[in-house]
């Protein structure tokens, strides 16, 4: 970045760095040369500098440009689909793309349910029409606001599932296009710039995420335009009054993306801004003067953001459990480390047997690895590159979480990081996607130098070909069956609109994609948000509620189940077909004190006397 703004024309925040940085105790007008002997300086030659410094024509560049953008962006595009299209095109609306239908799940009924609070008057973060009657607050839920109303044309149309696979298809190509234009700023150049779009928007992290079914932290193209703007505004490009709004506005946008990453997002640019601090007096000026045009556009954030922060702190918050293993939380043991250099179920050279299958963002591969060496040594005397250096080991650092115990003490900075606003259920290991977006960019600089081209491009290459997304496999579309009972409307004889409804499956995805599907005509008495509502009935055990809410009653007694119904005013209850064997239709008639009634694969408990029978 501090090259990038020594060879642009326009004027940075701070002032013009002094012809004669050394005399000023800042950054030197020239670098030193490269490892390869050849001088790169990388001094004022305007918007259309080389990456090695030499001045091209600035109008030439510019005019190709909007031309070369929209070239990267099909390109992208057309991968995603080459990838991804053949495993869902065909079945756009009634299949996901996603190897997880139980998160899935939580999306689809997202982008049902903002439009339909929306046209309803209904305010749309908090809901009662699961965990009735009580409700739960969805500021605190990956509740995907600006998809899902964006989207909601596509939705009333075609349904929810198209326009959760449109998410899915678009976020890889989105992501490596912003990462593009970042690269294509700071490295001068139209080829390296697409291969670090690719290093970013078609990393493992994307690709497990987007295989997951988590379009809320797949969707991070606006974190490459973040960056863009800033680079931006300290170089000189873009003037401070245009940085305030656009930036204010992607902030916003971000926030009624994933509140997480926008969490991580302000925390990694604070520390990404401190390693800048290094860069010497003048790249600190300029910081200190871009402080003040980031600050507005945090306020403009802060005023776009108004309801969801109002939802966040006027309804309970719902409990979260702690559930996840190794990096994805804090990694456990040195073993755990092994995923820096063994791929996960969602890219190409998976061995099908490490990892489960939960993927594996944090995979880099001995090339990439080696790689990102050669450029430290090749690199090294460019001031540049150890910003970029130091920028990815704090992120891994962080990424490590604060479970690693170091001469028997949780000290690793995590600890600090989740006492934050918004960053306490946050999983540290989700952090890796910034180290990717640096990777991208050193991956585009790198190529740009013009010494050994072929050996450059071969490295990359192979780099780019071991983190592949694991396209051949059948990992990457999922159904949930809907019975005839709701897609035939026969539901309608046997519950009342509005109705509190317990749906027991064994599947906790099911009851979220049934109700979405009769467009919200009945409540739930539970539903799975990856969280619970605070606030639940307690006896005769919380938890235990809060287990039964989610449809399953593995474990659960008859009183169990009575205080559920009655806690919950259940008015029906829904079995759904079960395991061969169970007796689950016995402990709910049971537990009704009422016989069920089959229709087709669904068995109707009607309460008419109270849910304790």
């Amino acid at each position: 970045m501090t090259e990038r703004a020594e060879a642009t024309g326009g004027t940075p925040p701070g002032g013009r760095a002094p012809q004669d940085a050394a005399a000023a105790g800042g950054a030197p007008a020239a670098e030193p040369a490269a490892a390869g002997g050849a001088p790169a300086p990388e001094g004022p030659g305007g918007r259309g500098s080389g990456p090695a410094g030499e001045p091209v024509g600035g109008r030439a560049v510019a005019g190709r440009r909007p031309g070369q953008h929209l070239l990267a962006l099909l390109a992208y595009g057309g991968l995603s689909l080459a990838m991804f299209g053949p495993w869902i095109l065909g079945r756009m609306t009634t299949w996901f793309l996603s190897a997880s239908t139980q998160d899935g799940s939580i999306f689809i009924w997202m982008l049902r349910w903002w439009p339909y609070a929306i046209t309803h008057g209904i305010n749309p973060l908090h809901t009662t029409a699961a965990w009735a009657p009580g409700g739960i607050n969805l500021a605190w839920v990956t509740s995907v606001p600006l998809p899902a109303v964006a989207l909601s044309p596509v939705t009333a149309a075609s349904g929810p599932f198209l326009s959760f696979n449109l998410v899915e298809l678009a976020a890889p190509a989105l992501a490596a296009w912003t990462a593009y234009l970042l690269c294509r700023h700071l490295a001068g150049a139209f080829l390296p710039a697409l291969a670090g779009g690719f290093f970013f928007g078609f990393s493992p992290y994307l690709i497990d995420e987007f295989g997951m079914g988590h379009p809320n932290l797949s969707l991070v193209f606006l974190v490459p335009l973040a960056a863009y703007l800033v680079v931006r505004l300290l170089d000189g490009s873009l003037p401070a009054r245009l940085v305030v709004p656009l930036l204010g506005v992607v902030l916003g946008a971000q926030l009624y993306i994933s509140t997480e990453t926008f969490a991580t997002l302000t925390l990694m640019g604070g520390l990404f801004a401190l390693i800048g601090l290094a860069a010497g007096p003048v790249w600190r000026h300029r910081l200190r003067a871009a402080a003040g045009p980031v600050a507005g556009a945090y306020a403009v954030a802060a005023v776009l953001g108004i309801p969801l922060f109002y939802a966040l702190a006027a309804w309970p918050r719902p409990y979260k459990p702690i559930l996840f293993a190794t990096i994805g939380h804090g990694a456990q043991s040195g073993g755990d480390f092994l995923r820096y250099l063994i791929p996960g179920r969602f890219t190409l050279l998976w061995d099908g047997s490490h990892w489960g299958g939960y993927g594996n963002p944090w995979y880099l591969g001995v090339p990439l690895i080696a790689l990102l060496v050669v450029f430290a040594v090749t690199e090294r005397r460019r001031r540049g590159t150890w910003l970029l250096i130091a920028g990815l080991g704090v992120t891994l650092v962080l990424s490590i979480g604060d479970t690693v115990a170091v001469f028997g003490a949780h000290i690793l900075p995590w600890r600090l990081a989740a006492a934050l606003p918004l960053l306490s259920s946050a999983q540290p290991g989700r952090l890796v996607v910034y180290a990717f977006l640096l990777i991208a960019v050193m991956v585009a600089r790198w190529l740009a130098r013009p010494r050994r081209l072929v050996l450059r491009a071969a490295l990359a290459a192979a780099a780019a070909l071991v983190i592949l997304p694991n396209f051949p496999g059948d990992v990457w579309a999922s159904r949930v069956p809907v019975p005839g009972f709701l897609t035939q409307g026969i539901y309608h004889r046997y519950l009342r609109p509005g109705e509190i409804v317990w749906i027991v499956d064994p599947h906790h995805d099911r009851q979220m994609i049934w109700q979405a599907r009769t467009g919200f005509s009945f409540r739930l008495a539970g539903g799975f948000f990856g969280v619970t509502p605070s606030g639940l009935p307690t006896p005769p055990r919380a938890a235990m509620q809060a287990h039964l809410g989610t449809g399953a009653i593995t474990g659960a007694s008859v009183a169990d189940i009575r205080a559920f119904l009655a806690g919950h005013r259940v008015g029906a209850v829904l079995m759904a077909e079960q395991p061969r064997g169970s007796d689950t239709r016995r402990i709910l008639a049971a537990a009704t004190g009422v016989a069920g009634v089959r229709s087709g694969r669904v068995v109707v408990f009607q309460l008419p006397t109270g849910p304790t029978g």
